[in-house]
C-alpha cells in the first residue's frame, strides 16, 4: 500500500512538473535555414484527425509519459516550399513516416503533408526575447512574420514589438520592479488613514493595456466561498478607485504580442511591515 501511494504521489507531482515545465519548439525549414518557432500548427486540426494523430504518435511512444519539456510527445519538422507549408516529420522519432501515413493517408505524398487545415500565422524571432509565457508562448522585440490560409503562405514580413513612448516607462525584460515601484511612488500620496477602514492592504492585478496605460485594477479575490469573496471585494472598492485616480497619469511603453495588441497583467501587493511601514510587493 505504501509502494501504490509513493507512485501515485510521484506520477502526480511529475503530471504537474510536466505541465508546468517550459516547452521545446517545433522547428520550421526556410531555405538553408532551420528556425524554432512556439506555435503548434497541427493543435488547429479538426477534433477527427487531432484524435487520430494522437492515437498514433502514442502508439509509436515506449515511455509512460512524455518528457517533463514536450509534454505534447512531438517536436514537429514544418518546411516552406513553392510557398505552401508542410509537416515532414518529428525530431528523434525514427516513426514519423508511419504516423504521417496512419494519420494523413494518401494526404502523405513525398515524404510531407500539405498542411491545409492551417490558416493562421507563425513568427520567428529576430532580435531579444522580450515576453514569454513562463512555460511556451513567446515574443520578440523584432519578429518575421508569416501568414497562411488553409497551407499556402499569403505574406512575409518583419515586425516591430516594442515601441518607446514619450517619457514612458520601460517594459524591457523582466522589470515588473520597476512598474510596481512606479505605481507604488503614486499611491503613497494617499491618506492611508482615512482609507485603512477599508483595508487596502492586500493583493490587486493591474492591467496595463496595448495603449501603455492602467486600464483596470483589480482585487485578487479570496474566501472561502461566494459570499466572502463578494464582501472582501467590497471592502476594497473605495481603494481600487482611489488607485486608479493616482495612477491615471502614467505612461508605459507599449508592448505587442506577434504584431498583435498586447495587455499586461501584473500582482501587486500592498503590505504593512511589523513597523508599521507601507511597502510594495510584484509577482
Amino acid at each position: 500500500m505504501k509502494k501504490l501511494l509513493l507512485t501515485t504521489f510521484f506520477f502526480l507531482f511529475c503530471f504537474h512538473n510536466l505541465k508546468a515545465s517550459p516547452q521545446l519548439p517545433d522547428y520550421l525549414i526556410v531555405g538553408k535555414d532551420t528556425l524554432s518557432i512556439y506555435f503548434l500548427p497541427l493543435n488547429e486540426l479538426d477534433s477527427i484527425r487531432k484524435k487520430e494523430f494522437s492515437k498514433n504518435l502514442n502508439s509509436e511512444i515506449n515511455e509512460p509519459f512524455a518528457s517533463f519539456n514536450l509534454w505534447r510527445g512531438y517536436q514537429a519538422f514544418w518546411k516552406i516550399e513553392n510557398n505552401k507549408l508542410f509537416l515532414i516529420g518529428f525530431k528523434d522519432n525514427p516513426h514519423s513516416e508511419s504516423i504521417l501515413k496512419a494519420t494523413f493517408g494518401n494526404k502523405y505524398e513525398n515524404g510531407k503533408v500539405f498542411a491545409d487545415w492551417f490558416s493562421s500565422y507563425l513568427a520567428v524571432g529576430k532580435d531579444k526575447l522580450l515576453k514569454w509565457d513562463g512555460i511556451f508562448s513567446r515574443t520578440y522585440l523584432k519578429e518575421e512574420l508569416f501568414k497562411f490560409q488553409n497551407g499556402e503562405l499569403k505574406s512575409r514580413s518583419f515586425i516591430e514589438n516594442y515601441f518607446k513612448m514619450p517619457n514612458g516607462i520601460s517594459r524591457l525584460e523582466d522589470n515588473r520592479k520597476l512598474i510596481t515601484d512606479t505605481i507604488f511612488s503614486k499611491i503613497k500620496k494617499l491618506d492611508w488613514k482615512k482609507l485603512s477602514d477599508c483595508e487596502c492592504d492586500d493583493k490587486y492585478w493591474v492591467i496595463i493595456n496595448d495603449k501603455g496605460k492602467i486600464s483596470n485594477i483589480a482585487f485578487v479575490p479570496y474566501g472561502e466561498n461566494e459570499k466572502e469573496t463578494k464582501q472582501f471585494a467590497k471592502k476594497h472598492k473605495k481603494c481600487i478607485t482611489k488607485i486608479k485616480e493616482q495612477t491615471k497619469d502614467l505612461q508605459f511603453d507599449i508592448i505587442k504580442w506577434n504584431g498583435k495588441p498586447y495587455e499586461q497583467k501584473i500582482l501587486f501587493e500592498i503590505f504593512y511591515t511589523v513597523e508599521g511601514k507601507l511597502e510594495n510587493w510584484s509577482e
